[in-house]
């Protein structure tokens, strides 16, 4: 049984590794289910036996990965960020090796592509949303040690959009370029971009 239950989660693993490499490729869109299993060295039928279908396929692979972007925020809530450059330093590495990881690469060019059907979608709005609410709560509190004048409560929706938006940005143009990226660079925008949000008044 137990080997059983071990040649089982290893085809799925084959499974999952191929339908990121598709979906990643093709796209959600184009993507077929016999390419996935081609690409696994496997039946179609195996693809049924561990998943119900293609949506749920594709929700596998993006819930498997654990991405710069989840585990920063838990990084600096266990370690503490000293300051504003820490935190953008730690953030210019996640874009780094986001990059650089072709594991990484291909799941986050899933992420934003937007791609599935509707559940889907809302599945992974609300993976980033979590991620974005955890980046907030710490930028915040740093943001607010080295600019008094900044309120946690007047500009937590704003300051969370502004970043996200930011890092995004950043981190689909590294992943469209397809070049090394030159962390330091990177690190310094992120730090002149958060000193140069505007500051609470009143």
């Amino acid at each position: 049984m137990r080997k059983c239950k071990g040649e089982s989660d290893r085809t799925r693993q084959r499974l999952l590794d191929a339908a990121e490499q598709v979906f990643s490729d093709k796209g959600y869109g184009a993507a077929a289910l016999e390419e996935v299993a081609d690409l696994a060295g496997l039946t179609r039928g195996s693809i049924y036996w561990h998943f119900r279908g293609k949506p749920d396929l594709l929700g596998a692979v993006i819930d498997r990965a654990r991405l710069p972007w989840d585990e920063l925020p838990r990084r600096a809530d266990a370690d503490g960020v000293s300051d504003i450059s820490e935190l953008a330093e730690g953030m210019a590495e996640g874009i780094k090796l986001t990059v650089a990881d072709p594991h990484l690469r291909r799941v986050s060019l899933i992420l934003l592509q937007g791609s599935g059907p509707p559940a889907q979608r809302r599945r992974t709005l609300l993976r980033l949303r979590r991620i974005q609410a955890r980046l907030c709560r710490y930028l915040l509190t740093v943001i607010e040690g080295e600019q008094p004048g900044v309120s946690a409560a007047a500009h937590n929706s704003q300051l969370a959009r502004h970043i996200s938006t930011f890092m995004l940005g950043a981190l689909y143009e590294a992943l469209m370029l397809d070049a090394p990226v030159d962390s330091q660079r990177v690190g310094r925008d992120v730090r002149d971009f958060i000193l140069g949000l505007p500051k609470a008044t009143g």
